[in-house]
């Protein structure tokens, strides 16, 4: 194990998921004693899916081992686990993964499906040969189907599950998934396509290690990506565009954008959500003292990225 790698801790918990609120306000606590730890770089809630996945799994990621073992020796951290595993009876299995680069984190599409009656006999084979061709594809986790319910939905709801957004685009991508949909379009009265990935959304929730549905309201994840983007965008706008102007057009706006992108992915949104954690956890609407205070401490904030960017601007010119 390298000494310089990033590394995760992995814990997973068979934990049913009608208790999922209960489950997430723990798996907060331990991201609480995370975030006390130096190299911490991210955090993973994945829950379970009906027939393809039973556990909840937690990722721990810190860019050193070093960093990872100090973690693991919080005597906070043990306390927690061990009091999942009491109070949930069923043991925290652990798992430390070297060199975490390589960790993915599973993708899911769900897709609804309204089946017209005269084609279920024609849509059941064409699904089994859809399962069956699932099955060939690197990174393929499992699959479900969920027949229609009566008096609930009227759709066939099919769940499958890939290890990373790579091995799932590979098959979404591949001659035999288009074939095979084309051969089904007759079968449908609609179909409906969900995806789980990472949007703005998970910029958030993922850096404060929730789960999707507990993303903070829109306006303010506009608000400090738009506190984030503003100096990112201008530093490089006045130091790093003109080292590469003699580029081509296409290739510096590229390179630039990637630049953005990944400052904002890895470094800015991570440090801002911590920052800021208290204020987007208030998801009341309401005019509270949380809600206020912290709108007023960005809008200040917005005013000195401003004047120094003023102030670096003229500094460049002189």
């Amino acid at each position: 194990m390298e000494e310089g790698s990033s590394t995760c801790l992995v814990l997973s918990q068979e934990v049913p998921k009608y208790l999922g609120d209960e489950y997430r306000s723990w798996h907060q606590k331990l991201v609480d004693v995370a975030l006390d730890c130096d190299g911490l770089l991210e955090v993973n809630l994945l829950e379970p899916v009906s027939n393809i996945q039973n556990e909840w799994v937690q990722i721990f990621q810190f860019d050193t081992v070093a960093h990872l073992e100090t973690f693991l020796g919080n005597n906070l951290l043990k306390d927690l686990i061990a009091f999942l595993e009491k109070k949930f009876s069923v043991e925290v299995v652990s798992q430390v993964v070297a060199g975490a680069d390589q960790l993915t984190v599973p993708v899911t599409i769900v897709i609804s499906k309204k089946v017209k009656p005269k084609f279920f006999r024609e849509y059941m084979q064409w699904q089994k040969e859809i399962d069956k061709a699932l099955k060939k594809y690197p990174g393929f986790l499992g699959a479900g189907l969920t027949k229609p319910i009566k008096g609930v939905q009227e759709e066939w709801v099919a769940i499958f599950r890939f290890d990373s957004n790579k091995h799932l685009d590979s098959w979404l991508n591949s001659d035999e998934h288009r074939r095979l949909v084309k051969r089904g379009e007759g079968f449908f009265e609609d179909v409906k396509i969900k995806r789980i990935g990472h949007g703005f959304e998970d910029w958030f929730s993922r850096a404060r290690g929730r789960a999707q549905d507990t993303a903070p309201s829109q306006w303010k994840m506009a608000m400090l990506i738009l506190l984030m983007l503003y100096p990112i965008v201008m530093v490089i706008t006045i130091w790093l565009l003109p080292l590469v102007e003699s580029w081509p057009f296409a290739t510096t706006n590229f390179f630039i954008n990637l630049l953005i992108v990944a400052s904002l992915t890895w470094v800015a949104m991570p440090l801002i959500t911590r920052t800021f954690n208290i204020w987007l956890s208030d998801k009341s609407g309401k005019l509270t003292k949380i809600n206020t205070i912290g709108t007023l401490i960005i809008i200040v904030l917005y005013g000195v990225s401003i004047m120094l960017v003023a102030w670096l601007s003229s500094l460049n010119l002189r």
